[in-house]
């Protein structure tokens, strides 16, 4: 009889870990989803309210850049470098893939010889051409400055621009294969 009591005892502690293990993984599935949903609806505003600043910004400059059907990645200085960085590892793949004639890379450095020499030694896999932030602009939201995508057409318009996600490779990479979609249309036809 002890025994029994003992195996009812045990069983009982199990099936109540089981159970708090069950709603522990639901909650948290739960909390992570609305993380995402809050980081997406935070790339949501900041796309809003800084896309048609960007396009008037390039609106202003587009005759002094006349390359057509490319790719373009825009930052500053002082932009978040770990997020810099991985976009431009993810950039780097992607120009593999579709060649490096279709992507150019628009820093926004202070020029000046040190700065010369960094995004020589930075950038010597990328076309590039180091623009002046007053002249492009790189919008700042809450203090930080966004680095962005856009796409350049072949009548020379800026369009598809693309404010990359913090830790959110993922939207980067649809973004790719979309351009890569564009790439294969100008080549076809």
């Amino acid at each position: 009889m002890n025994i029994n009591k003992a195996l009812v005892v045990i069983c009982t502690v199990l099936s109540l870990l089981v159970v708090i293990t069950v709603i522990n993984f639901n909650c948290s599935k739960s909390v992570s989803s609305t993380i995402s949903e809050n980081t997406d609806d935070e790339a949501l505003t900041i796309n809003i309210q800084c896309i048609p600043e960007i396009v008037r910004s390039y609106e202003k400059v587009k005759d002094i850049y006349d390359n057509r059907n490319m790719l373009f990645f825009r930052y500053a200085d002082n932009s978040c470098n770990t997020c810099r960085d991985s976009q431009l590892i993810e950039l780097l793949n992607f120009q593999e893939e579709i060649g490096k004639e279709y992507v150019w890379i628009f820093p926004a450095y202070t020029d000046d010889r040190n700065s010369q020499i960094r995004l020589s030694a930075e950038l010597s896999k990328y076309n590039y051409r180091n623009i002046p932030a007053d002249s492009l602009l790189i919008p700042v939201y809450e203090g930080d400055r966004k680095s962005y995508f856009s796409w350049i057409n072949s009548d020379g318009e800026i369009e598809m621009v693309f404010i990359p996600d913090r830790g959110n490779i993922h939207h980067t990479r649809q973004y790719f294969l979309e351009i890569k979609r564009l790439i294969r249309n100008l080549e076809e036809n």
